[in-house]
C-alpha cells in the first residue's frame, strides 16, 4: 500500500507548486542532516598526557574527539596547573565527569607533588629501605604514614589514582635509580610496598603497584633499551612475584616492558597474552592492566608501523589501557589519528569491563 500510494504522488504530474513543495522537503532533509548533533566519540581505553597548559584550542579538540579514560598529570611539571581547576575545565572539553586523574609518585627521585608544593617532604622509598635493616615494623610505620600524608595531599588535588608503590626489588648493578627502589630484600619490598599502599588508599586515593612482575633481573634502564628476565618460572615466582602479592586489592596495576623468556621467549611481555595469563593467574588479579608508558625503548616500539599499532597490539595481548605517552610537541591532529586507530573491538571491550567491573565505582 505505501509502493502504491508514493508511485501515484511521483506519477503525477509536477506542477510549480509539487516543485515548490518537493524544493521544500529537500531542503529541510538537508537541514536536518546539516545541523544533527554529531554523536559524541567513545571514552578509549588510553591515559593522556596534559601537552600544554593553559590548553590551546587544538588541545581541547584533540581531547574532545580522543574522548580518552584519563590523564596522567606530573609530566611535565608546570607550577602553574592546579588539578582541581584543570578538572572544570576538561569537564566543559569533553562533557562528562568520569575521567580519571593518574600520577606518578614514589617520594625521591620521582616526586610529582613538588610541583604543587615544593616544600612537601617526599623521602625517597630507599630511605624507607634501609630503616627496615634496621626495624622492619617502624619502616612499615614510617612509609605508612607518608603514604597517608601522599594521599590526603593528592585526595585534594581529585587526583584519583597513584602510580605506586614501586613494588620491584632494587636492580642489579649500577642503576643510577636505585633510590626509587625500596631494597633488594624481598620480604622488605613486599611489606614495605603494603604498607604504603594501605596509607595512599587510607589518605583517599587508590594505589597501582609496579612494574609488575619485576625486571630487577635485567640491568639494563627500559627507558633506552631492551630488557631481559632470563630466569625460571618457579624463579620469577621466588624472586619477583611475592612483592606484588598485595596488588590484587585494589582495581589497577602497572606492568613492566620485559622479555621474560621462560614465560614468552618471543614478545615483550607488553604484547605477551602469555603474560597477562601468568600475572593474572599467579596474583588472581582480575582488574585493570595498564603497561608502562609505550614510548620507551624497551617496549619493542620500533617494531611497530605506527603509534596506533602498537597500542592494538598491547590491547590485543591482554592490557586493559594503554599510555601512549605522544611527545609534548607532537601535531594534535597526527595524535588524533593515532588514537582513532584503536579497534572498535577493543573499545567494545573496554566498555563491557567497564560496565562488568567499573574501577573506581566504590569512590
Amino acid at each position: 500500500m505505501p509502493k502504491d500510494l508514493l508511485a501515484s504522488y511521483f506519477n503525477r504530474p509536477l506542477t510549480p507548486l509539487r516543485f515548490l513543495k518537493l524544493l521544500a522537503v529537500l531542503a529541510a532533509v538537508f537541514a536536518l542532516c546539516r545541523w544533527w548533533p554529531e554523536p559524541a566519540p567513545p571514552v578509549r581505553p588510553v591515559i593522556l598526557l596534559i601537552n600544554h597548559y593553559p590548553m590551546t584550542e587544538a588541545d581541547k579538540q584533540f581531547y574532545r574527539q580522543a574522548n580518552p579514560y584519563g590523564f596522567l598529570l606530573g609530566l611535565p611539571a608546570r607550577e602553574n596547573l592546579d588539578p582541581r581547576v584543570l578538572r572544570q575545565e576538561l569537564n566543559e572539553v569533553l562533557g562528562r565527569t568520569d575521567f580519571v586523574f593518574f600520577i606518578d609518585q614514589e617520594g625521591g627521585p620521582v616526586n610529582r607533588i613538588k610541583q604543587f608544593d615544593p616544600s612537601f617532604p617526599a623521602p625517597a622509598p630507599a630511605v624507607f629501605g634501609k630503616m627496615a635493616r634496621q626495624d622492619r615494623k617502624q619502616a612499615a610505620r614510617e612509609v605508612y604514614a607518608y603514604g597517608l600524608r601522599v594521599g590526603k595531599f593528592l585526595k585534594d588535588l581529585t587526583v584519583d589514582v597513584v602510580f605506586a608503590p614501586l613494588a620491584e626489588t632494587t636492580p642489579q648493578g649500577n642503576s643510577p635509580h636505585k633510590g626509587r627502589y625500596f631494597s633488594d630484600d624481598v620480604e622488605i619490598v613486599k611489606e614495605l610496598s603494603d604498607a604504603y599502599a594501605r596509607g595512599l588508599a587510607d589518605g583517599g586515593v587508590v594505589p597501582c603497584y609496579k612494574h609488575a612482575v619485576g625486571a630487577s633481573a635485567s640491568s639494563s634502564d627500559p627507558h633506552y633499551e631492551r630488557q631481559v628476565v632470563a630466569l625460571t618460572q618457579a624463579e620469577i615466582r621466588q624472586r619477583l612475584l611475592p612483592p606484588f602479592a598485595g596488588s590484587n586489592q585494589w582495581p589497577f596495576l602497572m606492568t613492566a616492558h620485559a622479555l621474560y623468556t621462560a614465560i614468552d621467549p618471543e614478545d615483550v611481555s607488553t604484547y605477551s597474552k602469555q603474560f597477562y595469563h601468568f600475572v593474572r593467574e599467579e596474583l588472581q588479579f582480575d582488574g585493570w592492566i595498564v603497561p608502562d608508558a609505550l614510548n620507551m625503548e624497551a617496549s619493542a616500539q620500533r617494531r611497530f608501523v605506527s603509534e596506533g599499532a602498537q597500542m592494538n597490539a598491547a590491547l590485543e595481548a591482554g592490557a586493559d589501557l594503554v599510555i601512549p605517552l605522544f611527545n609534548l610537541d607532537a601535531d594534535p591532529s597526527w595524535m588524533l589519528d593515532q588514537i582513532k586507530q584503536i579497534s572498535r573491538k577493543h573499545i567494545r571491550q573496554f566498555h563491557r569491563k567497564l560496565r562488568r567491573n567499573p574501577p573506581l565505582a566504590s569512590r
